[in-house]
């Protein structure tokens, strides 16, 4: 298993709409959409898959999949007013 890398994604751009092979699209990968649910929650924001790693390039940009999901959750749990990236934005600004 390939050990995971980390990268400073604090001013990593996400993606504006999911790449056509994202875990994310009703027709993903299930297995792999639900790990990164999990880390998403609990560790830190995905990385799109088809800006670095898989190319052996540096990470470049956030996973629209994954920030939507996180949105979400964030969302309907009342830590942020609005499931968007302004409000995803306002909070951070607030932390």
């Amino acid at each position: 298993m390939p050990r995971s890398r980390e990268v400073d994604v604090r001013h990593m751009p996400v993606m504006s709409s999911k790449c056509e092979t994202c875990p994310f699209n009703d027709d993903g990968d299930r297995h792999l959409r639900s790990a990164i649910e999990e880390r998403v929650l609990t560790t830190a924001s995905q990385t799109c898959h088809h800006t670095g790693a898989i190319h052996e390039r540096p990470d470049t940009h956030l996973c629209r999949g994954a920030r939507d999901f996180q949105l979400q959750v964030f969302y309907r749990l009342g830590f942020l007013s609005a499931p968007t990236d302004e409000a995803w934005r306002r909070k951070a600004g607030e932390l």
